[in-house]
């Protein structure tokens, strides 16, 4: 699935706020209307607060699939006893600590 860039997100932005302003005016609040003429003035700071917030979303979403694929692996390594085995999986669990702790870096990035 491809990230849409800052411009895609800003003219959705844009564009869906000014659907809620054609409403408003079909409704004849002028008072919401001139709200969301105040939110447009601020179309930039709103839309990089929603990209940060999807980007969280998303590194989190990838740090629990980690955790669930370390909970399956640790469940083999309790249930094996073939050593190659194993090694296999407590190689398998290093790689994954290693994606958990980079991801968690870029968790907290995100400002």
């Amino acid at each position: 699935m491809r990230t849409p860039s800052v411009q895609e997100w800003s003219r959705k932005w844009v564009d869906d706020h000014l659907d809620l302003y054609n409403y408003a005016g079909s409704l004849g609040d002028t008072e919401w209307q001139q709200a969301i003429i105040e939110l447009l003035k601020f179309r930039d700071n709103y839309v990089q607060q929603e990209i940060r917030a999807r980007l969280r979303q998303d590194l989190w979403k990838m740090y629990d699939s980690i955790n669930l694929k370390m909970l399956e692996l640790f469940e083999q390594l309790r249930q094996s006893k073939d050593n190659t085995q194993i090694e296999t999986i407590r190689e398998q669990v290093w790689v994954l600590k290693s994606q958990r702790i980079e991801i968690s870096k870029k968790i907290l990035a995100v400002k």
